[in-house]
C-alpha cells in the first residue's frame, strides 16, 4: 500500500513539473479499524487509506483533492446492500466488491474572486458546533454507517457545491449554491446500525396485507430549481460571536409517505419514499467569560414531515414546523481538562395528534476530555440522555499518541433504554472499536 502511494506521488508530481503547477503539500493517512459488537460475534476489520495531495495553480489559487479507499480483508463491503439511492450520481461510491471500494472525498479549488474568496468543488461546509446531534449543521448529509458515533468530519459527506466568501467593515458574509442532491446515508446492513425505532420507520403492515415499496423520488429535475441556496452573516458585537443562516434546501432525512389502496386482489399498501423542501431560518451565538465560554444555537424549520399514527394524515405523515435549538456551557478552569454540557430541545408546532414522537423532545448531552503525559495519552467521553425516552448513548475512547505520525485508540460505545427509542433501538449493538492512523 506504501508503495501505491509512492508511485501515484511520484507521477503527481512528474505531471505537474511538466504543466508548470507546483505542489504545495503531499500526504495522507492510513486507518486500520477492527470493530466488535459486545452482545454477539458481528465483528469487522477495515483498511483506510486517504492520500491527500495540494497543488498551487498560481495566483493565489489551489487545487485539493483528497480520494478515499477502503479494503475489507475479511469481506465486510456487502454489495447486497449497495443501492446507493440517498446519493447523487456525482457522489456515488464506486464498489467493486466486497473487498474494495473507493470515493472521491474532497476536490475543490480555492481561488480569490473580486473582494472574496470563491471555493469550488467537493467540499464540507461547517455551520454549526454542537456535540452529537445537529441544529445548524445541515449543509452536508451524513453517513449513518456508524450511528452517530463517528467523528463529524468523518460522518459528513462532502458535496458540490459553490461557496463563496466576502468580508465586510461590518460582517462577514457566505454564500451557498448546492446543485449536489446527496442526502443522508443510512445502512442496510440488519446486523449493525440498521434503523428500526418507529420514530423513524414506519411499523410493520397488517398480516395479511402486502407492501408495494415504489422507488426513492429524488427530486432530481431542473439544476437550479433543485439546488439548495444559503447565506450565512458573520459577526463579532462586543465580544459576543454571532451568526444569522438562512438555508432553502432539501430535508436530508428520507420521508416514508404510505397510504392504503383497494386492488382487484384486495387491500395493498403503497410506500413512497421522497424529499421535501424546507426554509431552514436561524442563528448562533457564543461569548467566552473566564474559563467558560456560554454558546447556543437556534433553527426554525418551515416544513418538517413526522411519522403519524393519525388517521386523517395525508401518506402517514404530518407536515409541521419545528424550532430547533441547544444551549452549551463549555468549560476549561482546570490544565488538561475540558467539560462540556448542552441541553436540545425541538418543538413542533400544527396538528400533532397521534405523532410517533412528542411536541416537545428534548435530549442532554455530556463531553468530557483529558489530555495528560505532555498530550501523549487523551481520554474523552460523550454522553447522551433523551429526556423524553430515558434512553441514551456513551461513547469512551482512549487516545495514545506514540508521536507526531502515529495515534493509536480504544473506543467503546454502548447504548440503553426501550427498542422503540432512537437510542436505545442499537442497546443490542454495543461495540468495541481498536483502530490506529499513521500519518504520512
Amino acid at each position: 500500500m506504501v508503495i501505491l502511494v509512492a508511485c501515484v506521488t511520484s507521477g503527481q508530481m512528474a505531471l505537474a513539473e511538466e504543466s508548470g503547477i507546483s505542489i504545495e503539500d503531499v500526504g495522507g493517512k492510513v486507518r486500520t479499524e477492527y470493530a466488535r459488537q459486545s452482545h454477539n460475534d458481528e465483528d469487522k476489520t477495515t483498511v483506510i487509506l486517504e492520500p491527500e495531495l495540494e497543488l498551487n495553480l498560481g495566483d493565489e489559487s489551489s487545487l485539493f483533492i483528497k480520494p478515499r479507499l477502503n479494503f475489507s480483508p475479511t469481506a465486510d463491503f456487502n454489495a447486497i446492500y449497495d443501492d446507493q439511492m440517498e446519493r447523487s450520481d456525482w457522489s456515488q461510491i464506486e464498489r467493486f466488491n466486497d473487498y474494495f471500494t473507493a470515493e472521491l472525498r474532497d476536490f475543490y479549488i480555492e481561488t480569490p474572486l473580486g473582494e472574496g474568496h470563491l471555493t469550488v468543488g467537493k467540499q464540507q461546509v461547517f455551520w454549526g458546533t454542537a456535540d452529537g446531534l445537529r441544529v445548524l449543521d445541515v449543509i452536508n448529509p451524513v453517513d449513518l454507517s456508524n450511528f452517530i458515533m463517528a467523528e463529524p468530519v468523518d460522518s459528513r459527506i462532502p458535496i458540490w457545491m459553490v461557496n463563496y466568501q466576502r468580508s465586510f467593515d461590518w460582517t462577514d458574509i457566505q454564500l451557498l449554491w448546492v446543485p449536489d442532491n446527496t442526502y443522508n446515508d443510512y445502512t442496510a446492513e440488519t446486523d449493525w446500525y440498521y434503523l428500526t425505532s418507529p420514530k423513524i420507520v414506519p411499523g410493520p403492515p397488517p398480516p395479511g396485507v402486502p407492501v408495494q415499496v415504489n422507488p426513492v423520488d429524488r427530486r432530481e429535475g431542473n439544476l437550479l430549481d433543485e439546488s439548495d441556496y444559503g447565506v450565512r452573516f458573520t459577526s463579532v458585537v462586543g465580544g459576543w460571536d454571532l451568526t444569522f443562516n438562512y438555508l432553502y434546501h432539501y430535508d436530508d432525512d428520507l420521508i416514508v409517505k404510505s397510504h392504503l389502496e383497494n386492488t382487484g386482489q384486495g387491500p395493498l399498501i403503497q410506500v413512497n419514499p421522497t424529499y421535501e423542501r424546507s426554509h431552514l431560518l436561524g442563528g448562533s451565538f457564543a461569548v467566552a467569560s473566564g474559563a467558560f465560554v456560554y454558546r447556543s444555537e437556534y433553527g426554525y424549520n418551515s416544513d418538517k414531515y413526522i411519522l403519524s399514527n393519525n388517521p386523517q394524515s395525508k401518506g402517514g405523515v404530518e407536515n409541521l414546523q419545528d424550532f430547533s435549538y441547544v444551549l452549551g456551557v463549555d468549560w476549561s478552569g482546570i490544565t488538561n481538562h475540558f467539560f462540556s454540557a448542552q441541553f436540545f430541545q425541538s418543538i413542533l408546532r400544527g396538528n400533532t395528534q397521534g405523532l410517533v414522537r412528542d411536541r416537545v423532545d428534548s435530549t442532554f448531552t455530556l463531553n468530557i476530555s483529558r489530555n495528560m503525559r505532555n498530550e501523549t495519552w487523551r481520554v474523552e467521553g460523550l454522553y447522551l440522555y433523551s429526556l423524553n425516552d430515558k434512553d441514551s448513548a456513551l461513547r469512551t475512547r482512549v487516545k495514545y499518541s506514540y508521536d507526531d505520525k502515529t495515534a493509536f485508540y480504544l473506543q467503546y460505545e454502548n447504548y440503553t433504554g426501550m427498542v422503540d427509542g432512537v437510542f436505545g433501538q442499537f442497546r443490542d449493538k454495543d461495540r468495541v472499536l481498536f483502530y490506529f492512523d499513521r500519518y504520512f
